[in-house]
């Protein structure tokens, strides 16, 4: 039997999107899930941190992101929420103009403009950038 400090722990390499209006920040729950996430996901092989991100916002949101608009904003590590094997996740999150109407898409089963008072209805990862962004005064 392994102790803790052995266990192979899988890390989760992820891109997210952070979409501000009105001091509320945009999240996603996905279908049979009853936390919010940041819309993003994994990186596909090769992939870069524009085109996954991309990728995965409208995959998710149906909206597209304006090229050139892309800027890294903080990466938080996390343990990952919903596994029962060790993994953490490292997500690096992006702020980016998009073009389109928001819709829940794919696995989203909906969207959610949250304030740092509601940061109990997120993941571990979401709930961290959350206190990133109400530090910086950017949300309420």
């Amino acid at each position: 039997m392994q102790n803790k400090s052995q266990q192979h722990v899988t890390v989760l390499d992820v891109v997210a999107w952070i979409c501000i209006q009105n001091k509320q920040l945009l999240c996603a729950r996905t279908r049979g899930n009853d936390v919010f996430y940041l819309p993003g996901g994994k990186r596909e092989s090769g992939e870069s941190n524009w085109t996954s991100t991309a990728r995965e916002v409208k995959e998710e949101l149906d909206v597209q992101l304006v090229d050139g608009t892309l800027t890294e904003k903080l990466t938080v590590e996390e343990e990952a929420h919903g596994f029962t094997e060790p993994t953490r996740v490292v997500k690096k999150c992006f702020q980016a103009d998009y073009l389109g109407k928001l819709k829940p898409c794919s696995e989203i089963a909906e969207i959610a403009w949250l304030s740092y008072a509601e940061k109990s209805k997120c993941a571990p990862a979401t709930q961290r950038v959350l206190e990133h962004l109400e530090k910086q005064q950017l949300i309420d």
